[in-house]
């Protein structure tokens, strides 16, 4: 067993390094994410030289640190949080964000919690009775915050599942139930392509060019790979009796900004996303997909983004 009180994971050219208060067993379900650390400040890109694209297999210095205490007692909070919502509070503090989720139970007493600063020197709160259960799977994962990370390195969550194909990622966007992970499930079947995530992809912008990357978030779908591709196009997914295939424009911004985690209360984070969805839409062909789960809404969509056809 690979047991350790800290570990450092990489995703989207991205790496993350978290140091806990004991050591724990790495769970299997992030050895796609793991890599090492280096003393290398300056790592090898996996792409060659100047391309910003870090392998996972690399060794490097994380970007961005997360230190990991545990609550005997709760959070003393005695300012009014500038937002509430879904069992979670928001508190400005000197330093950076402050989120504060409902306790896991009311026995607990503690709240989880995670405090983001703009140095990248991040702290995350958990009931010191319940570690056992965030140190399992990829739960540690999940309450970081991610989204305001990402936005200072270009990039975003789209609520999407994302296959790989000739090369580059596809993307398949919309509302639960529109049919992401069945789209998904038709290219690798007729198309032979690689799903790399059922539920979350990574939209980053690299130098000039827009790439997607896999995530270690990936719903209930329990498919994440840990590759990072050109992104080609994305389809905003309805379901109909007929498969019809039309570019949009004017209506993809509300589309993909809908389908993202939005900071609202913080005035800059809004900015910044939409700023960064508006070059996306400079350069990615977006278009609305209304289809049936078979074999031609899969030909008519690879027709439509790919040269050649099948």
């Amino acid at each position: 067993m690979n047991k350790s009180d800290h570990f450092i994971v990489s995703f989207a050219g991205l790496t993350i390094g978290f140091r806990l208060p004991e050591p724990i067993v790495i769970p299997p379900a992030l050895s796609a994410f793991l890599c090492e650390e280096s003393a290398d400040t300056q790592p090898k890109s996996a792409m060659g030289e100047g391309s910003g694209i870090v392998s996972n297999m690399g060794r490097r210095r994380p970007e961005v640190e997360y230190r990991v205490e545990l609550l005997r007692e709760p959070l003393n909070l005695t300012e009014v949080p500038v937002e509430s919502y879904n069992g979670m509070q928001v508190y400005r503090r000197e330093s950076g964000w402050l989120r504060v989720y409902t306790p896991l139970t009311a026995a607990d007493g503690c709240q989880v919690a995670c405090l983001t600063t703009a140095a990248g020197k991040n702290t995350l709160y958990y009931p010191a009775s319940k570690w056992s259960f965030y140190a399992k799977e990829l739960r540690i994962l999940h309450l970081i915050g991610i989204e305001e990370i990402l936005l200072r390195y270009e990039a975003f969550l789209l609520h999407s599942s994302v296959v790989k194909k000739d090369g580059h990622m596809v993307l398949f966007s919309g509302p639960s139930g529109a049919g992401k992970s069945t789209q998904a499930s038709l290219w690798e079947k007729y198309l032979g392509a690689e799903v790399i995530n059922g539920d979350r992809c990574i939209i980053r912008k690299m130098g000039d060019s827009f790439w997607g990357a896999g995530s270690p978030w990936c719903g209930t779908s329990a498919i994440y790979r840990n590759e990072m591709a050109p992104l080609k196009g994305i389809f905003i997914l309805g379901q109909a009796e007929k498969n019809s295939v039309r570019r949009i424009k004017a209506e993809a911004f509300i589309n993909i900004y809908q389908q993202c985690i939005v900071n609202e209360w913080a005035s800059e984070f809004v900015v910044a996303l939409s700023d960064l969805i508006a070059q996306l839409l400079g350069q990615i062909p977006v278009y609305e997909l209304n289809c049936r789960p078979d074999q031609d809404a899969v030909r008519l969509a690879y027709n439509t983004l790919f040269e050649g056809g099948i």
